[in-house]
């Protein structure tokens, strides 16, 4: 899928990218990424080829997404939160032949590139240039269900699953988004998301289709989020989107005790639950909050509420965008009357292709049509959607996700433990933090500290418990079944 040529043949000029001092028109965008694909292609990447990609949120890997969609080759972003092992695991399941990686995170990749090819994108290829030729359009790759990108995402039980994402997903995303938050040329979204997460990615197809500006956050904040500096960017370089998960929000009005950047029109804010208490302080202090409701396998937005709607309705995600369909069902696929609580399922031309190389999780997912989501909401009578609950024992923290049973696997390779449960207590900052609690062995002995060593020695560093208590044992059901809820509740409490 290529829209950036086109893009850069109809607005040569206009600002397509913006980081630190410096700017690229699309036209010279269009010409390195030309350059760059065509390298590319000499390394053996064409259509199809499946491509790990460690990549920093930089120039170098906003023409390397483009170059790779313009080979019709398949992007697998890996999170650089993860341990190498992790990262292996995931080229493996992937079965990309290739690995690609910006220069902040070449030392990554080459720990877990293994015999596959290994290319390096550094700022050299701002150095090379392919003129631009007219191009007929074709518009059946934007129908075609060709395979763009592979990312992995999070469930509540088991290995984390392969979302297979098509072009026409990120195609009609970003028609969806334009129709729902508006297009004005002088919009600049500011990338804050990484480039593994489904709405990082999004950012950069939905500007490139709308001729709009990318604005890169400066490399010292590709690595920690400054809320200070997030500030301080959105007013230098006249920001009017950004996209936010509720962490970032919090942090930020922590922090700055200023009123909004005048250009900011649209905070878009999802990822994770939003408390009533921060959208309310956020709408006090004038920001324009949008609150949204997406996931991986719809390719980002499903539900937006923009600013104005927020206000009317605090806590609703708003209506369906356009052409996607939600409806709220029972425990039998029934639809629900508004007002009702079930399972949200999605329908329309952004849900996902299946998992890669699972039928049986992509059979549960997609059922007659619709994308089974296991999250939790209702419809009020305006057909607006309002968030119960995400996705059952997910825990979601500072917007990525943490499925319990991974953790609780390499708690339970530690020779003292038992048995453990892991849940998500709220937090005001991070929306949610992981908690333990821990049965050890008799006559076993460890401590908190020396688990959560254990912890990070296989874990990325957001899915390592924040508390850790030990217990003598785990409240259980009649047929012994772990009562998640009750964990929670003596770990809120400080029991045990």
């Amino acid at each position: 899928m290529d829209l950036l040529t086109p893009r850069a043949l109809a607005s040569p000029h206009r600002l397509a990218l913006i980081w630190g001092q410096h700017t690229l028109t699309y036209r010279r965008l269009a010409e390195h990424t030309a350059a760059l694909a065509q390298r590319l292609r000499r390394e053996g990447i064409t259509k199809g080829t499946r491509v790990a990609a460690l990549l920093s949120k930089s120039p170098e890997a906003v023409a390397l997404i483009h170059a790779l969609a313009q080979l019709d080759a398949v992007i697998v972003p890996l999170n650089l939160r993860l341990t190498p092992g992790e990262m292996a695991a995931q080229i493996e399941r992937s079965r990309a032949t290739h690995v690609v990686a910006t220069e902040a995170a070449a030392a990554q990749a080459r720990m877990v590139a293994q015999a596959r090819p290994l290319l390096e994108i550094t700022p050299a290829i701002w150095q090379h240039t392919l003129p631009l030729a007219p191009t007929a359009p074709q518009p059946a790759q934007f129908v075609a269900q060709t395979p763009l990108a592979i990312l992995f995402t999070s469930g509540t039980t088991g290995q984390s699953k392969a979302a297979v994402l098509t072009a026409a997903n990120f195609y009609w995303s970003a028609v969806g988004s334009a129709y729902r938050l508006g297009v004005f040329p002088e919009d600049r979204w500011l990338l804050t998301l990484p480039l593994y997460h489904v709405g990082g990615l999004s950012i950069l197809f939905r500007s490139a289709l709308y001729g709009t500006t990318v604005v890169l956050p400066d490399a010292a904040a590709t690595t920690s989020f400054d809320p200070t500096r997030l500030y301080e960017t959105l007013v230098a370089h006249k920001v009017t989107l950004v996209s936010l998960v509720p962490t970032m929000l919090h942090r930020l009005l922590a922090a700055v005790d200023a009123p909004p950047p005048p250009h900011l029109r649209t905070v878009l804010l999802g990822g994770a639950a939003t408390p009533n208490d921060l959208l309310h302080t956020a709408q006090a202090r004038g920001y324009p909050v949008a609150l949204t409701y997406g996931l991986t396998e719809a390719t980002s937005q499903v539900a937006t509420a923009t600013p104005a709607e927020v206000r009317r309705k605090p806590g609703s995600v708003g209506h369906p965008l356009l052409l996607t369909e939600v409806q709220v069902v029972d425990e039998h696929g029934h639809p629900m009357p508004p007002g009702a609580i079930g399972e949200i399922v999605v329908r329309g031309p952004t849900v996902f292709a299946g998992y890669d190389q699972d039928p049986k999780a992509t059979q549960a997912a997609l059922r007659s049509g619709w994308l089974h989501t296991g999250d939790l909401g209702y419809l009020d009578a305006d057909g607006a959607l309002w968030m119960v609950n995400r996705r059952n024992d997910l825990i979601v923290t500072g917007g990525e996700n943490v499925y319990p049973a991974e953790v609780e696997t390499v708690l339970r390779q530690h020779p003292a433990v038992a048995d453990v449960c892991v849940v998500g207590l709220d937090d005001a900052e991070w929306g949610q933090r992981v908690a333990a609690a821990v049965v050890l062995h008799p006559n076993q002995r460890t401590t908190p500290a020396a688990l959560e060593t254990h912890c990070r020695e296989h874990l990325a560093g957001y899915k390592i418990p924040r508390l850790i208590r030990i217990v003598p044992d785990l409240p259980r059901t009649a047929s012994g079944k772990v009562k998640r809820g009750a964990v929670r509740n003596l770990l809120m409490r400080g029991e045990g």
